[in-house]
């Protein structure tokens, strides 16, 4: 029940009454009373002074319910993990991690960047870290993480010690030689949202040189615990036909 409102009509309703039996009163239709004038007109300015105020309460709640419901609801990206297994890729570590930073920076929601070296023998390590220390100075808040194998245990090895340490829902396996810089993150995940898949894979086209063929890169988003199990899969074959690849 609106109290205000119930109250408003219940006031407005008396000072009608009151109107009424005054002009009554001016055509001599019931007996001229001034001490009955006077109250009459009193209650007349009572019963209108409350039911602006209860009239006033009550649009003050039906503006206070509507501010209430947000206009819009801006939707909440989930958090995605980047993660870059890397082995004697020296030279184009600096470039990807600029791209990644890039790449992040652009995305909606929350990411971090997660980059293994599998035991590279040059300084793939070094070099990834000399670039993150003058990045971050850029975007302080960009998550970057580099973990490193003492030994070269292959590709697999390496996905699955980032995979193991992510925190993203989401987890975006990439090549090192990829350019993160031509990837969107919030594309990549509207789509795999969209298609309820636990993976995609997306091509990355590079800007065209003349006489130069550049074949495109290729970009896998996997669901977080869809990745885990697909690494620990005894069955391959049987693990990527539940992915859906």
């Amino acid at each position: 029940m609106n109290i205000p409102r119930v109250m408003a009509l219940f006031h407005l309703f008396f000072t009608s009454l009151s109107l009424v039996a005054l002009f009554l009163m001016a055509a001599e239709v019931i007996a001229f009373d001034g001490l009955a004038v006077w109250a009459i007109v009193l209650s007349v300015a009572l019963n209108a002074f409350f039911t602006v105020l209860w009239h006033s309460d009550t649009r003050k709640a039906r503006i206070g319910n509507r501010e209430a419901i947000p206009a819009t609801v801006e939707r909440v990206f989930p958090m995605i993990s980047l993660l870059v297994p890397t082995y004697n890729q020296e030279q184009e570590i600096s470039g990807c991690v600029k791209g990644l930073f890039n790449c992040a920076l652009k995305y909606r929601g929350s990411s971090e960047i997660i980059i293994i070296d599998d035991g590279s023998t040059d300084n793939t390590y070094e070099s990834a870290w000399a670039v993150i220390a003058a990045l971050q100075k850029e975007a302080p808040h960009t998550c970057v993480r580099i973990l490193k194998h003492m030994m070269h245990l292959g590709k697999t090895e390496a996905v699955k010690t980032g995979a193991n340490k992510a925190m993203g829902e989401y987890l975006a396996l990439v090549d090192a030689a990829t350019p993160f810089d031509y990837v969107s993150l919030n594309s990549l995940i509207d789509t795999i949202s969209s298609t309820m898949k636990a993976m995609i894979r997306s091509e990355v086209r590079l800007p065209e040189h003349p006489g130069i063929a550049t074949p495109p890169r290729l970009v896998w988003v996997y669901r977080a615990d869809a990745l885990r199990r697909l690494l620990n899969e005894e069955d391959e074959t049987k693990a990527l036909q539940e992915l859906g690849a």
